[in-house]
């Protein structure tokens, strides 16, 4: 577009302003469509999609669906002889804790949920979570404290140092 000056007044010839105007016209209502499209297909889509209600006990996740087996887990019976309690005696037990969801399945707890406490950090979980994770893994999956069970100590050597039996020749 080339906008003729008009040589008396020095003024664009009038021609030139009421396209340009017209294109300003045309563009503001193209994007003014967009824009209420866009905000009528939001709304819509929010309209559609159903409220969820909060999960239950019954909705928990099942732990199997998100582990994988790489075999550093601990063996049932190691398991089953970490402390079993329900979260009312744990909040007992732990008046300070914060504990309120198990970090697994991030469900809250429940009055009579079965928890473990794990022994060497004391976190607890959901019996199912837990026991399913230890399987697999053999930390706190908060902390990642070692769960492996040491060996016992050695009886202390006795100061009797038996002599090496010297080579023939020295």
């Amino acid at each position: 577009m080339s906008a003729s000056l008009d040589s008396d007044s020095g003024f664009v010839d009038s021609k030139e302003v009421s396209r340009f105007g017209y294109a300003i016209g045309v563009s503001a209502i193209i994007l003014l469509i967009i824009v209420v499209t866009a905000l009528a297909s939001y709304v819509c889509s929010k309209a559609f999609q159903s409220p969820q209600a909060p999960p239950s006990n019954s909705d928990m996740i099942d732990p199997e669906s998100f582990f994988v087996d790489d075999g550093g887990g601990l063996d049932e019976e190691t398991i089953k002889s970490y402390p079993k309690l329900t979260y009312s005696e744990a909040k007992l037990l732990k008046k300070g804790s914060t504990d309120t969801c198990c970090s697994i399945c991030l469900n809250d707890y429940k009055g009579s949920d079965s928890l473990r406490m794990l022994p060497n950090c004391g976190h607890l979980f959901h019996l199912e979570c837990v026991d399913h994770w230890l399987r697999l893994q053999s930390t706190c999956p908060v902390c990642r404290t070692s769960l492996i069970p040491t060996p016992l100590s050695m009886p202390p050597a006795d100061d009797h140092v038996a002599p090496l039996p010297s080579r023939p020749g020295d």
